[in-house]
């Protein structure tokens, strides 16, 4: 029996999902994808997990469409090439998912595999990594729309569309010089960044930094009275078991935080 393409587990409140064919470098396809939503969906409902890490199997993140199984003409494809939560305010798989998400690009990411990365919160890349968005080559549109949506608020309308345009590749020093990723660390050192970055995480707030993430997305195309009104609500309705004193007295070694 084969394994499957996506692998999901958690522990200490850090949920890891990966996609697992390194041999052909994580392709995609709609039933991939559908595995991919069910296990972001699961783990997203799973209050002991307060951030999450996404990744690919070997040396890639994702090469996105798998073009040797294609799509069957009469084969009916949801939204964003079915990567949408039917709840929540995401419109892409990581953007829905209740917890902060770490991509971990360790390597290519292409294609629906680009869009995967960017459609989490934060992007820490290896030195090998790199991203293509080779949809004008195809002669098609982006696969979910994270493209043409996400890629301007990221990194400018202007740089986006050229690299949309040209499809070109993006290597990993500059994407992080236009903002695509947040830092990019030599390859052998980024699992341990990532984890750093995700243990700080869990330690915050869960409930603060869920309702920021719900704030930051719908901030993208609020209107600022509307945001003021998200931010409003969401202060009323803060956690109150967290003690900001008890936190900052673990940090100097003094106690346990009250989470």
């Amino acid at each position: 029996m084969s394994e499957p393409f996506v692998l999901s587990s958690a522990a200490d409140g850090i949920g890891r999902i990966t996609l697992n064919e390194p041999a052909r470098l994580n392709p995609v396809n709609l039933e991939r994808v559908t595995e991919l939503v069910d296990a972001c969906r699961a783990m997203s409902e799973d209050d002991a997990v307060r951030v999450v890490i996404v990744t690919g199997a070997g040396r890639a993140f994702s090469s996105g469409a798998d073009l040797s199984t294609p799509v069957p003409e009469n084969v009916s494809i949801e939204p964003a090439s079915g990567s949408v939560f039917d709840v929540g305010t995401g419109l892409w798989v990581l953007a829905a998912m209740r917890q902060p998400v770490i991509a971990m690009v360790n390597g290519p990411a292409v294609g629906f595999g680009a869009e995967l990365a960017i459609s989490a919160d934060i992007r820490i890349a290896g030195a090998s990594a790199r991203f293509r968005f080779p949809f004008s080559l195809l002669g098609t549109v982006s696969d979910t729309g994270a493209a043409t949506w996400l890629l301007p608020r990221l990194i400018g309308w202007s740089r986006a569309a050229e690299i949309l345009y040209s499809g070109r590749m993006v290597e990993s020093d500059e994407a992080a010089e236009i903002g695509l990723v947040n830092r990019v660390v030599p390859d052998d050192e980024l699992p341990a960044a990532v984890d750093e970055m995700a243990r700080s995480f869990a330690e915050r707030s869960a409930p603060a930094v869920q309702q920021m993430k719900r704030m930051l997305f719908a901030g993208l195309d609020e209107r600022k009275a509307e945001h003021v009104l998200r931010q409003y609500f969401a202060f009323r309705e803060r956690d109150t078991s967290f003690d900001p004193a008890a936190y900052f007295d673990s940090v100097r070694g003094k106690g346990p935080a009250r989470r």
